[in-house]
């Protein structure tokens, strides 16, 4: 062993860089929010079969699907949903993050090993007695050198820790981005539905205005009706005819927005749109609001990250103490190729200790702990949104199904009521005035009532994602966890 520094000299240097590091400045990681919410305030508007025994809390009477598309009893939709998942741009982002996260990962469990570098090498001398100029390679070396940090504080083990959640957190990103991506699949495909039923709703409306519209012309020909009223018809009809153009543009809109969702070209996507009253909306029977701490991806990611803030913390409270290092190298070397060997070994130990280095790293401190504030708030910032949004979904479950309820009633009556003001005028027992009103509300009736099933869908997808989704990756994983959240996080908070 050969020391720069006497041995005795070692344990007052350890004892001043212990001194030194006694100075560590205290932090108080904050700790996140508990949830006190045990019911939500909307009622549930499951059906009783909902409570069924054996059935997985969420949906009635049967497990959670696999997604919106065997909820709504569509094979197409779950199509498209597999392929969203397959090939939607903010996905494959999102997993290439995981790869990141992973490669960091490796990165860190790497510093915790031990360092081993090699060298070997041939000097050549000139020979001056040959013409030449030839060189003579007779001499060479060879060396091996081994480092390792001893890790007394865990610097090496907090960075690794910290690495791991923040792969975590990537994971539940990929997932939450895949509930995201699904919901909106689902959401357009609707929308294309809604659309192209409200379309023939229009072209049959635009066909009747138009038959009116020649009898009317037919009576003003024969003078037992007004050019007045055979303007108010035509304009009803043009107006009905542009409500229709407008509604072909938006249902244009929807197939591009399915070709991005699915990572596809728009020029080159297409997809008929499906019978609006072929989509069932399921009866979802929503979960415990604690057990969103385990359902929703995007907690689970925001607790992973106040995991690894609290990593970044114990690391940099670490870099306050000294480190120790132990190393051995060994060189040999031989004259020549055919001479003896001569060896060196050496073993050394190092204790670093900052001294001069005290304001960089308490400015390290204070960020990372400033850093896990804000993963704090983050996480309560999510758990107040994912509340909200399940309150919001439940109120628009219940309101869209009473909604459309009544809205099939007005349908009935404004059928019957417009079809008895036609033959009322065209037997002379009524104005055309009284046409006019009952084909608006008839109209205006079907064209809500498609509507309002819209929202009922929508109003599920919105339940469906506000409730964290299904086995779809990180919903499944947590719904295997056991522990809850807060339990997760308060070792975090003693460090």
């Amino acid at each position: 062993m050969s020391p720069t520094v006497p041995l005795r000299a070692y344990p007052a240097i350890a004892a001043a860089a212990l001194a030194c590091a006694a100075c560590v400045p205290h932090t108080e990681l904050e700790v996140p929010p508990t949830l006190s919410s045990t019911h939500w305030s909307q009622p549930a508007a499951a059906p009783a079969a909902a409570a069924t025994a054996g059935a997985e809390p969420g949906f009635a009477g049967e497990a959670m699907p696999a997604d919106l598309g065997a909820a709504f009893h569509s094979a197409e939709l779950s199509a498209l949903i597999a392929r969203a998942s397959a090939a939607n741009t903010n996905v494959t982002i999102a997993t290439a993050r995981i790869r990141q996260a992973r490669a960091l990962l490796r990165v860190a469990r790497g510093t915790m090993l031990p360092v081993v570098s090699g060298s070997a090498g041939v000097s050549a001398t000139p020979v001056h007695r040959v013409p030449d100029g030839a060189f003579d390679f007779s001499n060479a070396f060879a060396g091996l050198d081994i480092s390792f940090d001893l890790d007394l504080f865990g610097a090496h083990r907090a960075e690794r820790d910290a690495a791991r959640n923040r792969v975590r957190a990537a994971e539940f990103d990929r997932d939450a981005a895949m509930l995201v991506v699904q919901s909106e699949v689902a959401r357009a495909y609707v929308q294309r539905a809604t659309l192209a039923t409200r379309i023939a709703l229009l072209q049959r409306n635009v066909a009747e205005a138009t038959e009116l519209e020649r009898i009317i012309r037919a009576r003003f020909s024969a003078g037992d009706a007004t050019r007045v009223d055979l303007g108010l018809q035509t304009i009803q009809v043009r107006q009905l005819q542009t409500e229709e153009q407008r509604l072909d543009q938006a249902l244009d809109q929807t197939r591009t927005a399915l070709a991005v969702l699915v990572g596809e070209e728009a020029p080159r996507f297409a997809l008929a749109p499906a019978q609006l009253e072929s989509l069932t909306p399921p009866a979802i029977a929503p979960v415990q609001p604690g057990e969103l701490l385990v359902r929703r991806p995007d907690l689970r990611a925001a607790e992973a990250r106040i995991d690894a803030a609290g990593g970044d913390v114990r690391q940099a409270r670490a870099a306050f103490f000294p480190r120790l290092s132990l190393s051995a190298s060994g060189l040999s070397q031989a004259a020549s190729f055919a001479g003896p060997l001569a060896s060196t070994l050496t073993i050394g130990a190092n204790l670093l200790g900052p001294i001069f280095d005290r304001a960089r790293l308490r400015g390290n401190l204070e960020f990372s702990a400033a850093s896990q504030a804000e993963s704090v708030e983050l996480y309560r910032q999510v758990l107040l949104t994912s509340l909200a949004e399940v309150e919001n979904a439940l109120s628009a479950v219940n309101r869209s199904s009473a909604r459309e309820t009544l809205l099939i009633e007005v349908v009935s009556e404004a059928q019957l009521t417009a079809r008895l003001a036609r033959l009322q005028y065209i037997g002379g027992e009524a104005d055309l005035q009284r046409v006019l009103d009952a084909e608006q509300r008839l109209t205006e009736a079907e064209d809500a009532r498609a509507v309002a099933l819209q929202e009922r869908l929508e109003a599920a997808i919105d339940l469906f994602k506000a409730l964290g989704g299904t086995a779809a990756g990180a919903p499944a994983r947590a719904l295997a966890a056991s522990t809850t959240s807060s339990e997760r996080i308060a070792p975090l908070a003693r460090h």
